[in-house]
């Protein structure tokens, strides 16, 4: 298990008139509530564990090749008669790319070796031994998941006008459809860690973190950063959630307080915050900018646009063509789910096509779904389980249990906030 690793920062305080001062080893500085202030936190290198992952990144998207690239001096006597080469560019310089070779251990479906040229020497035999991969199988398609941890590449940057290295660590992984045991065509790579340090504004303690979020291996104020309370837990603080961009401040828990990022260095080592009084409050910030960007037609129902919505590759799981009987057969083969939510509807109905672009794509509402038998029936006057749930209207929500008792029922279009807490009192 690799281990987790935390540094504190020094942090270096400018005040406009008093210049800029050295602290003392440990002392960290503390901006007071009286005007604006320049900050310079140092930040250090910090891995996952099992329970503290970024959760997410922007991975790079290398294209395999089945031959030999002409720069390579020397490749390692393959196991296999099909590897597979890859090559990744990374940091600051241009420089020579890191080159990769997939292999196939002894009696192996999958390649599962990687060989990988960490000193850029475009010798794959003098790096060690090859990485092995972790295998895992994925819930969608059986597909196969071929993943290599652990991996550490050095890359050079400028700092202080020095020559240094940085090490970068990372994940190679690719995935193979079915059983499928081909090479891959593809394969991905996604920065492993992230730069941490802290300061203390006020009375407060904080921790930020920064993310090489398109894991090109230098940071810039286009990755994403972090900020949050030192007591709040690390898992919190790395959700795709609790992250933004570092072209968006942050403020602090009070909202007195707004801290921007003025610049960072390549390598990540030192990020520079302007601390100001803060003009508005983060929500107000943010409402601005989100509502700047929202889709007429909400706006013009009065959404929020605050609210995270699911992903474009996901959806409700509604069953669809089949009557309420059938919902309310699965809901009693299993204990869980047991309620069962019936959507009457129709292609020409404006609110039901409101509730599908808008509400049931709401990532709470989406969520809540997940612990029913969704079915969406067509409205019809006279058929039989219109008539059944006494159905006048589209679009008309009825909840029942595993038994086909009605539980609650809705006529008509609900915001995101509404549907989420009337789901919720159905289930309790």
């Amino acid at each position: 298990m690799r281990q987790w690793h935390f540094w504190l920062s020094l942090v270096v305080l400018t005040i406009p008139g008093l210049g800029q001062r050295a602290l003392a080893e440990g002392e960290e500085a503390i901006a007071e509530p009286a005007e604006p202030a320049e900050i310079v936190v140092e930040l250090k290198s910090a891995s996952p564990t099992e329970k503290v992952r970024l959760g997410y990144s922007s991975p790079r998207r290398m294209a395999v090749e089945m031959a030999v690239p002409r720069f390579l001096f020397e490749v390692p006597k393959f196991a296999c008669d099909d590897p597979a080469f890859f090559r990744v560019a990374l940091g600051e310089t241009e420089g020579v790319p890191f080159y990769g070779a997939l292999d196939k251990s002894k009696g192996a479906l999958y390649h599962d070796l990687l060989y990988l040229d960490k000193n850029r020497d475009l010798d794959l035999t003098n790096d060690g031994d090859p990485i092995p991969a972790r295998i895992r199988t994925l819930w969608t398609n059986e597909s196969k998941l071929i993943e290599f941890l652990g991996v550490s590449l050095e890359l050079p940057y400028k700092i202080a006008g020095k020559n240094e290295k940085e090490t970068y660590p990372c994940v190679v992984y690719f995935v193979l459809p079915g059983s499928k045991a081909a090479p891959p065509k593809h394969v991905m790579l996604e920065r492993d860690g992230w730069r941490e340090g802290s300061l203390k504004l006020g009375d407060g303690e904080f921790r930020i973190a920064v993310i090489d979020d398109d894991s090109d291996g230098q940071f810039s104020t286009g990755d994403s950063w972090v900020v949050r309370a030192a007591s709040v837990p690390r898992e919190q603080m790395l959700s795709r959630d609790a992250t933004r961009k570092m072209i968006f401040p942050s403020w602090s828990a009070d909202q007195k307080w707004t801290v921007e990022v003025k610049g960072i260095d390549a390598a990540g080592r030192k990020l520079t915050l302007s601390v100001t009084p803060a003009k508005e409050t983060e929500r107000q910030y943010f409402e601005k900018i989100y509502k700047a960007r929202q889709d007429p037609a909400e706006r013009a129902r009065n959404l929020d646009p605050m609210r995270p919505k699911i992903a474009a590759d996901k959806k409700v799981d509604w069953i669809v063509g089949k009557g309420a009987d059938y919902a309310i057969e699965i809901a009693a083969k299993d204990q869980t789910p047991n309620r069962v939510l019936l959507d009457f509807t129709q292609r020409t109905c404006p609110h039901c096509h409101a509730m599908n672009t808008m509400t049931m794509r709401d990532r709470e509402v989406f969520q809540l779904t997940k612990r029913f038998v969704c079915a969406k029936i067509g409205f019809k006057q006279g058929e039989a389980d219109t008539v059944k749930y006494r159905v006048d209207g589209t679009p008309t929500y009825v909840i029942v249990d595993n038994r086909g008792a009605e539980i609650a029922r809705h006529v008509g279009f609900l915001r995101p906030t509404e549907f989420a807490a009337w789901l919720k009192s159905a289930l309790r």
